[in-house]
């Protein structure tokens, strides 16, 4: 935009210096003709060169405030997605213990947030990459042990098959889930830690 008008006004000046050498070439002049002519060219030649400096300075600080704006309103979106990223995990981290002290805990982890953000794209509204890895690796850990107590949901309605060491499918199963606890714990913990402290270092809104 500033190229275009930066051309466009030194193409007007242009053809105000030249008007008065055309009209000359082909036009009987009079004495009063070169005093208005010049006057008239000169006022506006300083007009157009003091009106270019203006005009680009105003564009750019119209630039510079639609920046500030759009950079304002991309960090209040990445601070809500990073709270309901942050309220999703730690639901599941809340999860975690209700398993330790039940048999079978029939509500799933949840990652279905998670999921809407990565199948929409939004996830590029996470600046900081390392931060993105570190939701993305919990989340993985969480869709794992998803799966397998999915399996051991399905076992408890199914029939009841025994194995020789005593033990049913289900409590099978669900012992494989358990061996993920400890890693999904410090998976979900050290990513709210940094949940929280990228969105302490993000500038106010």
């Amino acid at each position: 935009m500033s190229r275009a008008f930066t051309v466009a006004a030194w193409l007007a000046l242009a053809a105000i210096v030249l008007a008065p050498i055309t009209y000359v070439t082909f036009w009987p002049l009079d004495t009063s003709f070169w005093p208005s002519v010049m006057s008239g060219a000169l006022s506006t030649a300083a007009a157009l060169v003091a009106g270019v400096p203006i005009a680009l300075w105003i564009d750019r600080h119209i630039k510079s405030r639609e920046d500030a704006e759009s950079g304002k309103e991309e960090r209040k979106r990445e601070l809500e997605l990073l709270e309901l990223l942050k309220e999703e995990l730690q639901f599941s981290l809340n999860g975690l213990d209700r398993r330790a002290a039940e048999f079978i805990e029939i509500q799933p982890l949840k990652s279905d947030l998670w999921g809407a953000i990565a199948s929409s794209g939004k996830v590029n509204l996470i600046r900081s990459h390392r931060l993105l890895n570190r939701i993305a690796s919990a989340y993985y850990v969480v869709d794992i042990v998803r799966d397998i107590e999915r399996r051991a949901y399905i076992a408890l309605r199914g029939p009841t098959v025994t194995f020789n060491n005593g033990q049913t499918a289900l409590q099978q199963i669900w012992a494989d889930a358990r061996r993920f606890d400890g890693l999904l714990r410090a998976s979900i913990e050290e990513a709210i830690l940094d949940i929280d402290a990228d969105m302490a270092a993000l500038p106010a809104v």
